[in-house]
């Protein structure tokens, strides 16, 4: 079938029966999807052969243990996926404007900044608005600009300043990569460390992919020093215990620490020459995309909790 076929045959393409595609996918047979719809295999299976005869494309190998989709069969599941997330989050945002105070809000955030950053606003949005509901998922690397192109979060929250030309950054601001040490370490009354001196010592990082270590990598690399550290770990709670304990430095956001920092139980000492290689804290948004009432009123709380709230003394 030519494209404009295909593009014909689209509209008249139920959301059940795109529904039933997603499921044979993820169950492996039409067995278990109609078990799920409560449908007979044999019905489930005529609508699935007669979306393929409308599309003239075949969506799944039949095999003796069950069915699975073809190249264009995945390709099919994955815009499936698509518009009935899209279709969901429709009814949820038309559910929001009819209901005042209620709806749903997506978040992807870095790690780094959930304690500080992102619980006090969820707490007190929890507070004003008790029918809200917020779905919070913690994204490293790249994830959260991901999550935002293919419309699965409202906004983001991250470390990892995005690229992508339908990505708006709403709010930022700087956040330098430290080393963190417990008050009993040799070094805790330093001001600032050098590269040289931090890697000769046991140290814990985040892991090579994600924007911290990447910076600190980058200037390890360019001073021909071997930075491999004693612990790797993508947990903020584990690098602030490795660090308490006295074992060692840890490498991590300065955010991370604000609250330690404040209350001297972490203190953070700048590193050499990475003054230059802060991360950024980002609050961003898809430009193209139009947020729900409660998703609007949660991003301008954080844009405020951006302008107000003050670093460590």
């Amino acid at each position: 079938m030519g494209r404009s076929k295909i593009i014909g045959a689209l509209p008249r393409m139920p959301l059940e029966v795109l529904r039933y595609v997603v499921l044979i996918a993820e169950n492996g047979s039409t067995l278990a999807a109609a078990h799920i719809v409560n449908l007979t295999p044999s019905s489930l299976s005529r609508k699935i052969a007669l979306l393929e005869h409308e599309l003239d494309v075949t969506l799944f190998e039949r095999h003796s243990r069950g069915m699975r989709p073809t190249a264009t069969g995945h390709l099919v599941v994955d815009a499936a996926r698509q518009m009935l997330q899209r279709m969901e989050r429709l009814a949820a945002d038309i559910d929001e404007v009819e209901s005042v105070g209620h709806g749903s809000v997506r978040i992807h955030v870095s790690q780094s900044l959930v304690e500080r950053f992102l619980m006090p606003v969820l707490v007190q949005m929890a507070k004003n608005y008790p029918n809200l509901k917020t779905d919070l998922h913690i994204a490293a690397g790249r994830q959260a600009e991901r999550a935002l192109v293919h419309d699965l979060a409202d906004f983001a929250l991250v470390v990892t300043a995005p690229n992508h030309p339908d990505i708006e950054i709403v709010a930022e601001r700087p956040n330098r990569i430290v080393a963190v040490v417990s008050p009993s370490h040799p070094l805790a009354r330093a001001t600032s460390i050098s590269i040289a001196d931090l890697t000769a010592q046991p140290f814990a990082a985040m892991p090579p992919s994600y924007t911290s270590r990447v910076a600190f990598n980058s200037l390890v690399h360019s001073l021909n020093r071997d930075g491999q550290p004693q612990m790797t770990a993508n947990s903020i709670p584990a690098l602030k215990a490795y660090a308490r304990s006295g074992i060692g430095i840890a490498v991590m956001p300065e955010v991370s620490i604000w609250d330690e920092d404040r209350d001297g139980d972490l203190l953070p000492i700048e590193i050499t020459g990475l003054d230059g290689a802060s991360t950024r804290m980002c609050l961003c948004r898809r430009r193209s995309r139009t947020l729900g009432p409660a998703a609007q009123r949660f991003l301008s709380a954080l844009v405020a909790e951006f302008a107000t709230t003050a670093m460590p003394a």
